[in-house]
């Protein structure tokens, strides 16, 4: 019911609707694909770089809406939150789970994308197409821990909506979204392994664009770095649970 109420609620009174969900990476996508590819010629040469950046837009998409929307989650809902006892657990799961939905509709356009571009780059749909849930399992893993802890600190620090977007917009261009990992220097490559957004991004694209397997290493990094994040922002949303109550 929550999943329901919060994909109703973000398309409410809006003409488009639910295909903002869509032209808001879309447009993004055209914007960095002609500042990079048209302007500046640093488009990935091993891939069709429009294909490119809208897997990399479309997976961090589904994860900044989602952390930028647990930030207020929980004072949003503070008169539900005071006349009912439930789990408040469910609030930023139930965000989550709504963009993790919209991601899954959205990969269609860049699959589609992909057989446009076959012909030229060989991009047909092959059987690790079957990683994609697996891949998109370990990003909801990452996502819903971080949702808890910043849900958290969304109600004790009314600073935390300005800090989180400025965290974000780094975040993105440090994660390899409009560039490869071909383009990072060698004695950087370990630091920028250390985000697990570089593997998924790079996961994405190995199974849609190139119709390969990921990584095995990459991949399993990943997982635990999403274990990790899920148990730890649980346990610390369970520990100031009984105090977000009184804060509201």
């Amino acid at each position: 019911m929550l999943v329901s109420s919060n994909i109703k609620r973000q398309n409410k009174n809006t003409v488009l609707g639910y295909l903002w969900w869509l032209l808001d990476p879309i447009l993004m996508t055209g914007v960095y694909y002609v500042l990079v590819e048209v302007l500046f010629r640093r488009g990935d040469p091993k891939a069709p770089y429009l294909l490119f950046l809208l897997i990399g837009l479309l997976c961090w998409k589904a994860f900044a809406s989602s952390i930028g929307q647990s930030v207020t989650m929980i004072i949003s809902q503070g008169a539900i939150i005071k006349s009912i006892s439930f789990p408040k657990a469910v609030l930023p799961l139930s965000i989550v789970l709504s963009n993790t939905i919209y991601f899954m509709i959205a990969l269609i356009v860049a699959v589609g994308l992909a057989l446009w571009y076959a012909p030229e780059w060989g991009c047909w749909p092959s059987i690790y197409y079957l990683m994609i849930p697996v891949v998109m399992g370990i990003q909801v893993l990452v996502t819903i821990g971080l949702s808890f802890i910043i849900a958290t600190l969304g109600v004790f620090f009314q600073d935390m909506p300005n800090i989180l977007s400025h965290i974000l917009r780094m975040w993105y261009f440090l994660s390899p979204g409009l560039y490869s990992l071909d383009r990072v220097p060698d004695h950087l490559h370990k630091y920028f392994r250390l985000n697990p957004f570089c593997e998924l991004m790079t996961s994405y694209r190995d199974i849609i664009i190139h119709g390969r397997m990921p990584a095995w290493y990459d991949l399993g990094y990943a997982l635990l770095v999403g274990v990790v994040c899920c148990a730890c922002g649980y346990l610390v949303f369970k520990r100031y649970e009984g105090r977000l109550v009184q804060k509201l």
